[in-house]
């Protein structure tokens, strides 16, 4: 029997989940997903965060930050505010298990343009996590190049982190191994065409592998089209175990400690 899975990335706080997050959460511990990390995208749905986690007391944990589509619409006023209101939630009483989503995002000519200002907040996100010891989780797209650079400038905290949604090279997965974090795959490496994601999952060491759905985006095949939810998980261990030609028990059990390292989350 596959052990209670942990979906190291999910926003069950999304208003897209098109259902009641009690149904969400009742379908995914009917597969076996018993425990649910939520990332952040901006500082008006963290209190969002905060109800869902309140609901479910020991099985969701909160990430807060400044997303960097979120910076690619609003203004340096606006990061700034954010990242005191960050700094606020991390120096409370209950702060997130991490910081993120954070990183650089060049996906479209208008996000490309505001790089600069994106690469500011993922600095200050990454000396914020320095500072409060807790690890980074990074969206990194259509950047790899900066990224790396910024990450070795600026270095990974000492708590680590997660990049997470990876959809780049094996030889790309191992630099950001190196460097101290951890990989972490969706939906995207069950498509028939992911070969290049594929081979990442079956290169990288197996105590640096997480899994997530991404939900309410990037559903796993053959669900494309459709709203995901993390009662899909499992697709994405399958996939993941067969890429690296593994019972999937194995990797389900490495894929839960490895979550529950990074982001010091209790014993199930």
């Amino acid at each position: 029997m596959t052990p209670a899975l942990v979906d190291a990335h999910c926003h069950l706080s999304s208003g897209r989940l098109g259902a009641p997050v009690e149904e969400v959460v009742a379908a995914a511990r009917a597969v076996g997903v018993e425990t649910f990390v939520l990332a952040g995208v901006a500082p008006e749905e963290w209190a969002a965060q905060r109800g869902v986690v309140a609901r479910y007391p020991g099985a969701v944990f909160p990430v807060f930050g400044l997303h960097p589509q979120w910076v690619a619409e609003v203004d340096e006023v606006a990061v700034a505010d954010g990242l005191t209101a960050l700094e606020a939630e991390l120096s409370g009483e209950s702060p997130p298990v991490a910081i993120g989503e954070t990183g650089l995002d060049g996906m479209t000519s208008a996000r490309k343009a505001t790089l600069g200002l994106q690469e500011e907040a993922f600095r200050a996100h990454l000396r914020l996590a320095e500072r409060y010891d807790r690890p980074v989780v990074l969206h990194l797209l259509r950047a790899t190049g900066r990224s790396l650079e910024v990450l070795r400038e600026v270095g990974v905290p000492a708590a680590g982190g997660v990049v997470h949604s990876f959809g780049g090279a094996p030889e790309v997965a191992l630099e950001y191994v190196k460097l101290g974090l951890h990989v972490s795959f969706c939906g995207t490496v069950t498509f028939p065409q992911s070969r290049r994601l594929v081979a990442a999952a079956a290169a990288l060491p197996l105590d640096r592998l997480l899994i997530e759905t991404d939900s309410p985006d990037q559903p796993p095949h053959p669900h494309r089209g459709e709203v995901n939810r993390p009662a899909l998980l499992p697709l994405v261990l399958r996939a993941v175990a067969e890429a690296r030609r593994e019972p999937v028990e194995r990797v389900a059990e490495a894929t839960i400690a490895n979550a529950r390292r990074v982001f010091r989350l209790p014993d199930a």
